[in-house]
């Protein structure tokens, strides 16, 4: 159970392997150089190739109070201010303020500069969505704004940043005069029709006291008179103050009907800047091919065609440069101007109960008048009038004049904290940073580009992640050696100087440098010689060092333990009769299976012929009898060494129930034919089975299959093919 949750652990282990991307890193850094120079560079030519531009900086600082509202009642206090910094910056940027700044520009009504024709003429050809792409904005809390805008003509921008500043502060004042003028043009109609009416009741007046000859009337009658004018002149009073406020909740209502409740805000169209964006690259790319080549050449004329396609195309959608789009947050000033509605229809509530309660009392006192004679009560009546109208005209008079005073004070929720100034040094492009960008981005596009290439390649490529992914030496890379048809080809080649014998002599020489390291005493003798998948040469490279072993004085026998697809009998020129498996029957003694091949010292233990019958078995139940491990402790007995050529590792189970028998694994791969997977997998399995990887050996070596196989070929067989 332990042994199994040591296994199921080590993937984890092999997910967070660091130097499995280090190693990845190094193997590609020259990739990740070479892009993140041309990165640099890239940053380096826009650079200097880009217009500089300008920055002017104007500030704006709100207000935290306004004055009351439409008719303020007698202790009635200032309300707060309703334009939070949020909505105030928002408004900076936006169409009519924009068209308010290009005006005073236009009208040279900057208090803070005086702009040049030559400015005044450029900005007349730019409408209010293109100043608009170059102005930004920024709130500093507790109640700043800072308007910036970027230019490639200094004089330009600090024109449009004052600008856009006056036109703001400026559309604030109006609004906050709206009010005070309504109110004014109200008390001024008023004013016209009491003083027609007063002008009416004096003829009356005159009139009635000529019938009667009559100066005054009595005393009684004057009371009466009086009580009247008292209770109409509050009644007046309360009309009025009703129709204030009926006018002021029209008013509120009429406001309220020109805000939204989310507070829009404008925004770049990201399709133009795409397009602008495009247009900057081809135009780089059409500087650095002047350099080296005519105007007319063709590649150029493409490219010049497409920026004037693209200049076209940014031309016409100017229109659409800045869009609008909702913004997440409540519009503040829509709710107050609600509660404020609110507030005004209960004040018109109470103002209605008034009205009703002195016209009752008014009425009363009516009644009682009429018990007088018909002359009398009529110029009571009339001096009543008079009376009423000459104090509502002088009430009128007064509240005329408060209006126009506030009118005249009336002033937005913000000032001008700062003006700009013409800009003497330019603020970009910044070299720095986008040097600091380019790097970056330079280097995390090539370190993309590298893990992409990296983990999109299944198959093993080149010695250096052979050793990666196995942890051991690569003992030797043997090239592609063609063999001919005849049996004793291979022992031939053997006894020549050609590349492939001489990598198989390193491969001895390493073979042994191993064994003195892992036994001193010399007590490792068997080997196994496998491979992941077929076809990759374990059983030629088997035959090949077991003759390699030979050749040097040493006992060896060979034994080919691939019982399915046997080849050894072919490259050491043997016939097949008994062997292997009928040894592990015990149809066939040792000695009748054993053959000398014609290199002295060196023996055959072919596959042999499994019997067929009821009593068969399969080469995976005679690899684990006890046979199989009494026959290999016989073979180290009567030979120096022992060589066993299994089948490929990911076919069947045959090698890993082998795997402990020997005293190492040497595991063959050809480079680009099998894959990473297979190659951790059959590493887990010969783990799983406690055997010992010695190193890995590369087979089939070209030159003609890229860069990374011409790489192992060369250093380490190249120096052969120049030998005679």
């Amino acid at each position: 159970m332990q042994q199994q949750q040591r296994v199921l652990v080590r993937p984890e282990q092999k997910s967070i392997d660091w130097g499995f991307y280090l190693w990845v890193l190094y193997r590609r850094l020259p990739l990740i150089v070479v892009l993140t120079i041309l990165a640099l560079i890239g940053a380096a030519v826009y650079t200097f190739t880009s217009p500089k531009f300008y920055e002017a900086v104007s500030l704006i600082r709100l207000r935290k109070q306004t004055p009351p509202g439409l008719f303020p009642q007698p202790g009635q206090q200032q309300q707060t201010d309703t334009l939070d910094l949020k909505t105030a910056t928002q408004l900076v940027t936006t169409f009519l303020t924009a068209q308010e700044a290009l005006r005073l520009i236009q009208e040279q009504k900057l208090s803070g500069m005086r702009v040049s024709p030559a400015v005044r003429q450029y900005l007349s050809l730019l409408n209010a969505q293109e100043v608009l792409s170059f102005v930004s904005t920024t709130s500093y809390e507790p109640d700043l704004i800072r308007i910036s805008v970027k230019h490639t003509l200094p004089e330009v921008a600090a024109a449009l940043a004052n600008a856009i500043a006056e036109a703001f502060v400026a559309r604030l004042n109006r609004e906050a005069r709206a009010e005070a003028t309504n109110e004014r043009r109200f008390i001024e109609t008023q004013l016209q029709a009491v003083r027609a009416e007063l002008q009416r009741l004096d003829k009356q007046i005159a009139e009635v006291k000529q019938q009667l000859r009559m100066v005054d009337v009595s005393e009684e009658t004057r009371a009466l008179v009086n009580s009247i004018r008292t209770y109409t002149a509050e009644l007046l009073m309360a009309e009025t103050e009703l129709r204030s406020a009926m006018k002021a909740r029209e008013q509120l209502q009429q406001m309220l009907a020109r805000e939204q409740p989310f507070a829009p805000i404008r925004r770049e169209n990201p399709v133009l800047a795409e397009m602008e964006k495009r247009l900057a690259e081809l135009e780089a790319q059409r500087t650095q091919l002047l350099n080296r080549y005519l105007p007319t050449h063709p590649t150029i004329k493409r490219i010049e065609e497409q920026i004037d396609s693209l200049r076209k195309e940014i031309a016409r959608r100017q229109n659409e440069r800045i869009v609008e789009v909702p913004d997440a947050a409540p519009n503040p000033r829509y709710a107050t101007l609600y509660q404020q509605i609110l507030d005004a229809e209960r004040k018109r509530m109470e103002l209605e109960e008034r009205r009703k309660a002195i016209a009752a009392l008014l009425q009363q006192t009516q009644q009682q008048l009429q018990q007088f004679p018909e002359q009398q009560r009529r110029l009571g009546d009339l001096t009543r009038q008079l009376q009423v109208l000459e104090q509502a005209y002088m009430s009128l008079l007064s509240r005329l004049q408060d209006a126009q005073i506030r009118e005249a004070a009336r002033l937005g929720n913000a000032t001008i904290a700062d003006v700009a100034v013409v800009p003497t040094k330019p603020v970009g492009p910044d070299l720095f940073r986008l040097i600091g960008l380019a790097l970056l981005g330079g280097l995390g596009l090539s370190l993309g580009l590298v893990f992409l290439l990296e983990f999109m390649k299944t198959t093993v490529t080149s010695s250096d992640e052979l050793k990666h992914l196995l942890g051991v030496p690569v003992l030797s890379v043997i090239p592609e050696a063609k063999l001919e048809t005849e049996p004793n080809s291979l022992i031939r080649l053997m006894t020549s100087r050609r590349s492939a014998a001489e990598a198989i002599r390193t491969l001895r020489s390493n073979l042994r440098f191993l064994i003195m390291r892992y036994s001193s005493d010399g007590k490792m003798k068997t080997f196994i010689i496998t491979s992941a998948i077929k076809g990759e040469g374990k059983s030629f490279i088997s035959a090949a060092l077991s003759i390699a072993f030979a050749q040097t004085g040493k006992r060896v026998a060979v034994v080919d333990a691939d019982l399915r697809k046997p080849d050894l009998h072919k490259f050491l020129g043997v016939e097949e009769t008994v062997g292997l498996a009928n040894v592990l029957k015990d149809t066939a003694s040792l000695d009748e299976a054993l053959k000398e091949t014609k290199v002295p010292n060196l023996y055959l233990l072919p596959a042999g012929v499994l019997p067929k019958g009821s009593d068969s078995v399969t080469p995976a139940e005679l690899f684990s009898s006890e046979a199989m491990q009494h026959l290999l402790l016989r073979l180290k007995e009567r030979f120096d060494l022992v060589i066993i050529d299994t089948p490929p590792m990911m076919a069947v189970a045959d090698p890993s129930i082998l795997a402990p028998m020997a005293d190492g694994i040497l595991l063959v791969v050809e480079l680009g034919h099998v894959t990473k997977t297979a190659v951790q997998e059959v590493k887990e399995r010969l783990e799983l089975a406690q055997a010992k990887i010695l190193g890995a050996v590369i087979n089939k070596a070209s030159r003609k299959r890229g860069y990374d196989y011409y790489r192992d070929y060369y250093y380490y067989h190249d120096y052969y093919e120049r030998e005679p």
